[in-house]
């Protein structure tokens, strides 16, 4: 007998019962592996080891696979309390991070999520961005969304293993994966190590809130794994954010031809479906707030035009009260101005302090003696329910 509860939790699979099948419905390693899970949270042994024998087949660089499959062996001739239950001297670290992963393989398939509804990620693409990438750290998850007429429709999701020491990057060789709202850039080229697998993306690690902070290191990628080691442990990587080949493969035309808005985040889906139950409220006030810093500024209204920044505005060597006086400065002449903004795109930044959204747009800014296009990012903070700039600056 193989008790599979011993290793998860009596929850995990007592929501067997509000299993959708259809899930499984091509087998996918991933899904041959949960498929196996559940034939033994079912006591269907000699079936779950059929499975797991296609899984190997399939893919026989699958650890996780060949631990479930000695486990099955093995009770047909005794009592098995869960994966990875023998133990195996020298193996002890290696099997614990086999059983995390089965651990939260197997709970993505099982928390009932209805990935066919509209996210709650306080988010919104102009439509020249096409793609978001929501990582939810704590449960080695990278979710795909397209972006559909504005609004975010899933594609897919992957395991993914982060740090070995989690997230929340704070200096260089923490071994710890950033949490915040990132771009990948294009491919690097350079020959790099199998270490890295089949390709590497970096992400634009340190960013405004990370220097701010005074957060250091770089080289944070999505990567790959080497050609012998289909996936890496949940905890495991120096910081980057790791995919089987094959999935890194599968995203590869999506992460070589756009540059990808990336949220890092401590918070699941199901996390901000609670958190974010007035979606709809919130964006149309930060739009809202948006639109009337833009107004304010083109009737170079100043007074009204300053009380959209923090008193903790930050901008190159500007804090708030030097960017107030230029401001004031430039904006005494009353000038006539134009200030059309196009291509706005928000993204929420992951905080456990105050609400923060990075927002990106284009500007077009004319006066008598100016005529400037640039790419410009904001962060807005929520102070006592209202929206302040926190940070300006080009891109």
């Amino acid at each position: 007998m193989f008790n599979c509860s011993e290793t998860f939790s009596e929850e995990v699979f007592a929501a067997n019962k509000n299993f959708n099948a259809a899930e499984l419905s091509y087998e996918t390693p991933e899904k041959l592996l949960i498929k196996s899970l559940v034939e033994i949270s079912q006591g269907k042994i000699d079936i779950a080891l059929e499975t797991i024998d296609s899984l190997i087949k399939q893919t026989p660089n699958f650890k996780l696979a060949y631990l479930i499959q000695g486990d099955l062996l093995l009770a047909h001739t005794k009592q098995i309390n869960g994966i990875g239950d023998e133990p195996q001297v020298g193996k002890k670290e290696e099997i614990e991070n086999l059983k995390n992963e089965a651990k939260v393989r197997i709970e993505r398939y099982l928390n009932n999520l209805n990935l066919q509804n509209e996210p709650k990620i306080f988010a919104q693409l102009n439509e020249k961005d096409k793609y978001l990438f929501y990582v939810d750290a704590a449960n080695s998850r990278l979710y795909l969304y397209e972006n559909k007429s504005g609004k975010l429709t899933y594609k897919d999701d992957f395991y993914i293993s982060i740090g070995k020491n989690g997230f929340g990057k704070q200096y260089e060789g923490d071994k710890k994966t950033p949490v915040g709202v990132y771009f990948t850039g294009k491919k690097i080229r350079e020959s790099l190590s199998d270490f890295y697998g089949d390709a590497a993306y970096p992400l634009s690690y340190p960013n405004e809130i990370d220097l701010k902070n005074k957060r250091n290191g770089s080289g944070i990628w999505i990567h790959g794994t080497p050609k012998t080691t289909y996936n890496r442990a949940p905890l495991a990587s120096d910081g980057c954010v790791v995919l089987s080949n094959p999935d890194l493969n599968k995203l590869s035309s999506i992460l070589d031809n756009n540059r990808i808005p990336v949220i890092i985040s401590f918070q699941s889906l199901r996390d901000l479906e609670s958190a974010n139950k007035n979606l709809a409220e919130k964006k149309l006030s930060l739009i809202s707030a948006i639109e009337t810093w833009r107004k304010k500024w083109a009737e170079q209204d100043t007074d009204n035009y300053l009380m959209f920044y923090s008193k903790n505005f930050f901008s190159g060597k500007d804090n708030f009260d030097s960017w107030a006086e230029r401001k004031k400065l430039i904006q005494a002449q009353k000038a006539e101005v134009s200030i059309e903004l196009s291509e706005i795109s928000f993204f929420d930044y992951p905080s456990t302090e105050n609400e923060i959204v990075l927002v990106d747009f284009k500007q077009d800014y004319k006066s008598p003696t100016i005529n400037n296009k640039m790419n410009k990012r904001q962060y807005w903070i929520n102070e006592n329910n209202d929206w302040r700039i926190m940070y300006e600056g080009g891109t």
